[in-house]
């Protein structure tokens, strides 16, 4: 996830994010702002924080893996990245958990190893923690990693929708429409299309603008379909356009 931490004044940034748009923008920015204060300006050094590392302090693991893994004020190296989101995550560190099973699901520092990945994946979403959440969904949506079961996959799915994840509640949407672990529901599907739209997902914009235009799930609304199929298009969502196109030809 794309978001920043500040740990020990140390500035970084992680994988995912709440859309692709703030991911880039957020990536270049504190992306060089993180550069400049752990190599410049940061309170507590590199070799402090291995120091408190040492010591077992999960916080200051974890932000030491966070500055291996995207070269921070020191040299980018998976494997001392994977060290250490380890040895927070045995700590009960959520974030690092979450880091740990992406390293296993990438193969970034470790052998890749989907089971892995869902197991610490599983350790972090019993904390709430959002996109583990998300991706603990996938992979008992797709049988990655876990044996394949669309009931769990919702259910992970729903709740990190109801927390705030806008790609898992894209993916509830579509799980919604198509009858994926549950009866279909078109109300529920427009419902969580509708919030991951709100929340930037250009995938969720095309499918609410498409449900407004055809009225399913909804009262149909030719307005509110052109906004966020236009919505969609602005973000080079392909389906979008192409679906513009057409309602301009004819």
């Amino acid at each position: 996830m794309l978001r920043h931490h500040l740990v020990y004044n140390v500035v970084i940034v992680s994988r995912h994010g709440p859309s692709w748009v703030l991911r880039v923008l957020l990536l270049v920015l504190l992306g060089m702002q993180a550069a400049a204060l752990c190599a410049q300006r940061q309170k507590v050094s590199i070799a402090q924080l291995t120091t408190m590392a040492n010591e077992g302090d999960t916080a200051a693991q974890y932000s030491l893996a966070l500055c291996y893994d995207r070269g921070n004020g020191i040299k980018r190296d998976y494997a001392l990245a994977a060290h250490w989101y380890g040895e927070a995550a045995r700590g009960g560190h959520a974030d690092a958990q979450y880091s740990l099973g992406d390293c296993y699901a990438l193969g970034e520092g470790v052998e890749q190893n989907d089971s892995l990945a869902a197991v610490w994946w599983t350790q972090a979403a019993r904390q709430h923690h959002a996109p583990a959440m998300y991706q603990l969904g996938l992979c008992y949506l797709e049988g990655k990693g876990v044996k394949k079961d669309d009931r769990r996959a919702m259910s992970w799915l729903s709740q990190a929708a109801s927390e705030g994840d806008p790609d898992a509640a894209c993916t509830l949407a579509f799980c919604y429409d198509r009858g994926v672990g549950t009866a279909p529901d078109s109300t529920a599907a427009v419902f969580w299309y509708r919030d991951a739209a709100q929340k930037g997902v250009p995938e969720a914009m095309y499918n609410l603008g498409m449900r407004c235009l055809e009225g399913i799930g909804v009262a149909k609304n030719r307005k509110e379909g052109l906004f966020w199929l236009r919505q969609a298009a602005k973000r080079n969502e392909p389906k979008a356009k192409k679906v513009l196109r057409a309602l301009k030809a004819d």
